[in-house]
């Protein structure tokens, strides 16, 4: 069985591919080369509550008619090559992956299921019925094809309608399969998606669709004995389909509680702080976390209004998938989607911070489009692992600087007092916080910065056990760093120090008045979705902020003693093998008070750090290649 793909480029030129089904059912395991369908499921998600919006992207996802087998013919105009004895059907509008899966587990129990997998948005099932006619001649002109698609498609969708938890979303089939127009792309075809574990059974039994339909059935497809006595006549297991027809039903005294609260209050569920929030119905009024003052206020008016609830079941609706989810992050990114003026907004942003770094403004784009991109849960293997670090004197708008780069909306995310002692604090800031600014920077301990810091700023996700909670859960981070200073030695760690981007100040910086923050995130959301710019280094980049980096480094009295007894050589007849205890021990013996109370750990790293030493392992442990200056 062959299937038909069409997909139109950016010319409005359609480019057609065939494909066996099951080829089809192993593409559609992984999403398209450019992302097209995660980037729809992501679009779909942040514009919930904006209809009308439409995915600027649609048009490279292709359109894929299962039904049919068709040939392109020269003058681009298309013929049936062969009917494949497939109607589609759709259970559209779900919550969730969980709904997804509950769809395509229960359509499993029908033999005539070919196969089930999620829609491009996320957010609906596409189920293949197997269908035949009752002589078993395949339909060979494109007219009998499509009055037998119509007698399929309604005997499927009464079938699949008794058994499924959520109602079948009924397509216009009434035109005709050809020629390809609009109104047959949205009844004959979906498109393209992507389904990690779709359900396909190659071996699908199919409805046998009469000559005639019964008009009644037609009329009240919704009727229970009708669809029973035709479920019956396809296959022995009754018993199994039984099962499947007898679905949840919700009690009528929470139903109650539902309406009673919905037709008050409305209600959403912040993904972000993991707690619901609520408002009374048609207010403008700011939304209140759902707290237990509320959720017993909640169950005292819904008894005095005759239901009997308690407070636990307030909490299990509020805290259900019966509520919307909701991301301020994804509403504000998605309203500003689309609203780019093609301005480079970031670099100019870049530029109001006096310097002489010539890669500033390209450094601090890549991060800005990190720090987005976190947000976005598009870094979800390595967090934005890297930190822009204004260094200069006080009074130079650092600060406020950092400050203004989160829009007021989401001031809510920005954090510049956080303890970088209290692990647990900075577990879930960076779970909940969308800008962590170190500030004074210069007053972190060398300790933290080379171990709990260095090891915190590249995570990609947190583990954290919330208040009263009974495990650790998973939470993927959404905060980025930024981080300032009084002063240029201030790096501690050699290895740690790509993980900063710093720069010195040459004079204040200049703080707009007006920061065009809609710009700014349209310009960074279109060119990680659409451009698919790189919004993290890559080792060349981390080699030359490392580089840069040098001059901020933090040294020891002992390292800058170093270089008075030694240096470093690349001849073995020149120089010797020491220790890095051997030599802090050498250099104390000299230098006397002056050296100070060094670490040897820190040292040790510090000397594998320098530009061209080279190095062995020992049994006395690593030995450097140094030639003594007084030899």
């Amino acid at each position: 069985m062959k299937i038909t793909l069409i997909r139109k480029d950016y010319y409005n030129k359609s480019h057609m591919s065939i494909m066996t089904i099951d080829r089809f059912i192993q593409r559609i395991k992984f999403d398209t080369k450019d992302g097209g369908v995660s980037g729809l499921r992501w679009f779909v998600d942040m514009n919930t509550d904006e209809p009308g919006v439409k995915y600027w992207n649609m048009h490279k996802l292709a359109r894929v008619y299962p039904a049919v087998w068709l040939h392109r013919e020269k003058d681009d105009t298309y013929t049936m090559k062969e009917f494949n004895n497939l109607v589609v059907l759709d259970v559209n509008n779900l919550d969730g992956s969980g709904a997804v899966e509950k769809v395509k587990k229960t359509v499993r129990c029908l033999p005539s299921t070919l196969a089930a997998f999620m829609g491009s948005s996320g957010r609906s099932v596409k189920i293949l019925v197997a269908v035949a006619t009752a002589k078993g001649v395949e339909p060979r002109t494109v007219d009998d094809a499509t009055a037998f698609y119509r007698r399929a498609y309604q005997l499927a969708s009464n079938i699949y309608n008794s058994i499924l938890p959520y109602p079948i979303t009924q397509r216009d089939v009434s035109g005709s399969l050809l020629p390809l127009d609009t109104a047959t792309h949205e009844a004959f075809s979906f498109r393209m998606t992507l389904d990690e574990q779709p359900y396909y059974n190659s071996k699908a039994a199919p409805i046998i669709v009469p000559e005639m339909m019964d008009e009644d059935m037609i009329a009240h497809p919704a009727s229970t004995e009708k669809v029973e006595d035709t479920i019956t006549t396809i296959t022995d297991e009754k018993a199994l389909l039984r099962e499947a027809i007898t679905t949840e039903r919700i009690s009528r005294n929470t139903q109650r509680l539902i309406d009673f609260l919905c037709s008050r209050f409305e209600f959403r569920y912040n993904t972000v702080f993991s707690y619901a929030e609520y408002r009374p119905i048609h207010s403008h009024a700011a939304f209140r976390p759902v707290d237990e003052r509320s959720r017993n206020s909640f169950a005292m008016d819904a008894r005095l209004a005759g239901i009997d609830v308690w407070d636990k079941d307030i909490n299990r609706f509020v805290t259900s998938n019966k509520v919307k989810s909701y991301s301020p992050i994804h509403e504000y990114l998605s309203k500003a989607y689309g609203k780019w003026d093609r301005k480079d907004h970031i670099r100019a942003l870049a530029r109001t911070v006096p310097n002489n770094n010539p890669h500033w403004e390209d450094w601090f784009y890549t991060w800005f489009l990190g720090m987005v991109a976190q947000w976005m849960g598009r870094a979800s293997n390595y967090g934005n692992s890297t930190a822009p670090l204004l260094i200069s004197r006080q009074g130079y708008n650092k600060s406020t600087f950092c400050k203004s780069l989160i829009p007021d909306k989401l001031q809510w995310g920005y954090l510049d007092n956080l303890l970088l002692g209290e692990k647990k604090a900075v577990l879930q800031a960076m779970s909940q916080m969308l800008l962590i600014n170190l500030d004074e920077f210069n007053s972190i301990s060398p300790s933290i910065q080379q171990g709990f810091l260095k090891n915190v700023i590249q995570l990609a996700n947190v583990k954290i056990k919330r208040p009263y909670g009974r495990h650790v859960e998973v939470f993927p981070r959404l905060a980025s760093f930024i981080a300032t200073a009084n002063v240029t030695d201030i790096l501690a760690d050699p290895s740690g120090c790509r993980r900063f981007i710093g720069v010195e100040l040459t004079g204040p910086i200049r703080i707009a008045h007006h920061i065009n923050h809609e710009q700014l995130y349209a310009q960074a959301v279109e060119a990680i979705l659409d451009e698919g710019e790189q919004y993290w280094f890559d080792t060349d980049q981390t080699a030359l902020i490392m580089e840069s980096n040098r001059r901020f480094q933090m040294h020891q009295p002992v390292e800058q003693l170093f270089f008075e007894y030694f240096e470093v050589c690349d001849s073995e007849q020149q120089g010797e093998y020491l220790t890095a205890a051997a030599v802090m021990a050498n250099i104390k013996s000299k230098a006397g008070s002056i050296a100070g109370n060094a670490n040897l750990m820190s040292f040790g790293r510090w000397l594998a750090n320098l530009d061209g030493i080279r190095h062995r392992r020992s049994n006395q442990g690593t030995q450097y290649l140094l030639k003594r200056k007084d030899a």
